[in-house]
């Protein structure tokens, strides 16, 4: 591996790291990092082993962010939808209304987020087919009152967008977290 590409993969694993460090002090550590490894390239540090041991020097990227993190408190950040999320659940809900291009739309909106998890969005977007599909099973093969019928199916299409905004979050994780407290000084 060349010594730009050690570099490179200790900066991408650097990056990776200090995610869940406030945007000013990640920002601050990464150039840090990069002044570092620039200043020992410009003495001298050119071969591969060269730069390794630079990197090696520098330490692990998970432990110069704990040592970043030292007087910083983990909190746990309530998940928010964003508008472009109400919007994909709004368009789900009543986009089946508006020439089923509304319903597209919401469709392509939920999967192109990373509020939900696979399953939700595969159950969200089923909602409205299921719903709509069940009406007519219902209605063909079943003497129900025809108001008992637009009952199960709209719970059938209204249950899929209620687990959708009481599950925003992002797909990955419930809840997530960021450190808040004194930065503390860089050496």
């Amino acid at each position: 591996m060349s010594a730009d590409r050690l570099v490179e993969a200790y900066l991408k694993e650097l990056a990776t790291a200090v995610e869940a460090l406030p945007a000013e002090r990640r920002t601050e550590l990464i150039a840090d990092m990069r002044t570092h490894i620039a200043e020992a390239r410009a003495e001298g540090a050119t071969s591969d082993g060269d730069v390794r041991a630079v990197l090696q020097r520098l330490g692990d990227p998970s432990e110069i962010v704990a040592a970043a993190t030292d007087g910083l408190v983990q909190v746990e950040v309530p998940p928010r939808l964003r508008p472009r999320d109400f919007g994909a659940v709004a368009l789900l809900l009543i986009g089946p209304f508006v020439l089923v291009i509304g319903w597209l739309a919401g469709v392509w909106l939920l999967w192109t987020s990373d509020r939900w998890t696979r399953g939700e969005k595969v159950i969200a977007t089923l909602g409205w087919p299921l719903g709509y599909g069940a009406a007519i099973g219902i209605e063909m093969t079943v003497a129900f009152p025809l108001m008992l019928t637009l009952a199960i199916a709209t719970v059938i299409t209204i249950a899929p967008v209620v687990l959708l905004l009481k599950n925003g979050r992002a797909g990955r994780s419930a809840t997530r977290t960021r450190l808040a407290g004194a930065t503390p000084a860089t050496s």
